[in-house]
């Protein structure tokens, strides 16, 4: 007969079959092929016990016999039968007898070896009429079966202890119906009670925030129809009546049919990343709004400082135009310089402004490439002919003559490495080289160095060379002068044309700065 699991630890005692062990069987009618019914009962692998009305054993085959041997309890149930199951095992053969019904239950049996089973047992009467004459009892080892299901209940609650403890929710949705089956903790994240149940697709798209039901429904349609994971951030009002954030992960799972049948995933509560998102969102427009507000600021500023300094320069310049005393003339060419480093100290300044607020956009145009240069190096050559440098520019035949790109814009880059080379070589010479990149990815890109045989940098002074306000270090900064700025809007330039800049020196024996940009040709 096939096993069946009743309740795992329900059971019923009978009769020893010690007391049919010695009893010669019952003398019944042929059977199969005309063989005694006791020879067939003795070759079934189950054990069978044929019982009076009242309970008492008057037959057993050849494995029932095997229950309980050796025990040195051969007359009685109780040594057969497991201690927990005794109890209840007679509560339940009293009630079969009273009401006459069968019932089949797993109870553990003993074996010759002392070893416990577990067994599924089913009693029957046997009527004659309307009356009971007696009893057949059958019990057949499931023991492995017991096991195995003993073993899936407790690898399952430990699933679910596991999920409980990180929070995790299980859901099961059948398509087909409409059900959705979540586990207890997947019942308290929806903002139900913490108990396994099964809710409609209607009742789930009601624990939903009403705004986001449109967002659920799409990820389920996206899921089903790309056969991709199904994924989705909703909200739902938590069981203290405040809005909780939830994350729904799971997969679709096709039918006997090969169509999309289930979905099956987890919940995950991502309250607390949300929030975090939010604040970590109003931080970066606060962020935005200061910088805008700085960037406005500065452009204000620099425009209200430029009109006076403008103005002195004029009147300076005036001046210096009319006066012939040496002294005076000293005194005005000197204020003549201060006003026009401050005019470059204020350009720099709202250059880096207007670049953080992403207000700088290019301008190509088709441009001569040697007038370029030639005419930056001819500035250059201006702060470099009070000192003993000479600035020389070196072109590479293979260069275009004609390029497109933002004229005005890199020649803002190449006169700021120029002066700069310039500033801090004593004596020597400046050379500002172009050629077109080579290697992969070179094409229509050119390559620009600006080297001297100035002072060089350490490589510390090389690591804030492109921080704002960060010259070499404040020697540097009193021998010198300037804001810092001007290599900090080279790099911003160079790379808002699609290029990178970079640098290479040791102390005493120069530097050389050089970058790349896209200029293809015109």
């Amino acid at each position: 007969m096939t096993a069946r699991i009743a309740h795992l630890f329900d059971g019923i005692p009978v009769d020893g079959p010690g007391r049919a062990v010695d009893r010669a069987p019952p003398v019944g009618e042929p059977g199969m092929s005309g063989l005694p019914s006791r020879v067939i009962l003795d070759a079934l692998p189950q054990k069978i016990w044929m019982l009076d009305r009242d309970g008492a054993v008057h037959f057993a085959n050849r494995a029932a016999r095997e229950i309980g041997a050796g025990q040195g309890e051969p007359d009685g149930w109780d040594g057969a039968v497991h201690p927990k199951d005794r109890a209840r095992a007679a509560a339940a053969r009293a009630s079969a007898r009273e009401t006459g019904q069968p019932y089949d239950l797993t109870i553990r049996l003993r074996d010759a070896s002392g070893r416990w089973h577990w067994h599924q047992t089913d009693l029957v009467p046997i009527r004659d009429g309307a009356a009971i004459t007696g009893w057949m009892m059958t019990a057949a080892d499931v023991d492995d079966v017991v096991a195995d299901n003993q073993a899936l209940e407790a690898t399952t609650n430990l699933l679910l202890l596991t999920h409980k403890a990180a929070g995790v929710g299980l859901w099961d949705w059948n398509m087909r119906s409409g059900a959705l089956s979540l586990s207890a903790e997947g019942a308290r994240l929806h903002g139900l009670s913490a108990q396994a149940c099964i809710i409609t697709s209607s009742a789930w798209t009601g624990l939903v925030h009403a705004d986001d039901r449109s967002t659920l429904w799409d990820a389920v349609t996206k899921a089903v129809t790309t056969r991709t994971p199904f994924s989705v951030d909703v909200r739902v009002t938590a069981e203290t009546g405040g809005i909780r954030w939830i994350q729904s992960l799971g997969r679709v799972l096709d039918d006997a049919h090969g169509l999309s049948g289930r979905i099956v995933g987890l919940t995950l509560d991502i309250t607390a990343r949300k929030r975090a998102e939010q604040a970590l969102a109003n931080a970066k427009d606060g962020a935005e709004q200061a910088n805008r507000a700085k960037s406005d600021f500065l452009a204000m500023m620099s425009h209200e400082i430029r009109n006076p300094l403008n103005a002195v320069l004029g009147y300076t310049e005036h001046m210096l135009s009319r006066s012939r005393e040496p002294e005076t003339l000293r005194h005005l060419a000197a204020v003549q310089e201060a006003g026009e480093i401050l005019i470059r100290v204020v350009d720099d300044v709202l250059d880096v402004a207007q670049i953080e607020a992403g207000q700088v956009a290019l301008d190509p145009e088709a441009f001569l490439l040697a007038d370029l240069l030639e005419g930056t190096a001819a500035v250059a050559r201006g702060a470099a002919s009070r000192k003993d440098v000479a600035v020389e520019v070196v072109r590479d035949p293979a260069t275009p003559t004609l390029v497109l790109g933002d004229v005005g814009r890199l020649r803002q880059v190449l006169l700021n490495l120029l002066t700069n080379a310039v500033k801090f070589t004593p004596s020597g010479r400046v050379v500002l080289a172009v050629s077109p990149e080579s290697g992969r990815g070179g094409e229509g890109r050119l390559r620009f160095s600006v080297s001297d045989t100035g002072i060089g940098m350490s490589a510390a002074q090389q690591e804030r060379l492109f921080v704002p306000f960060g010259q070499g270090d404040e020697s540097i900064r009193r021998r010198f002068g300037g804001s810092g700025l001007g290599l900090v809007i080279c790099r911003h330039l160079v790379e808002l044309m699609g290029g990178q800049i970079g640098v290479s020196s040791e102390p005493g024996r120069g530097t050389r700065i050089w970058f790349s940009v896209l200029l293809p040709p015109a």
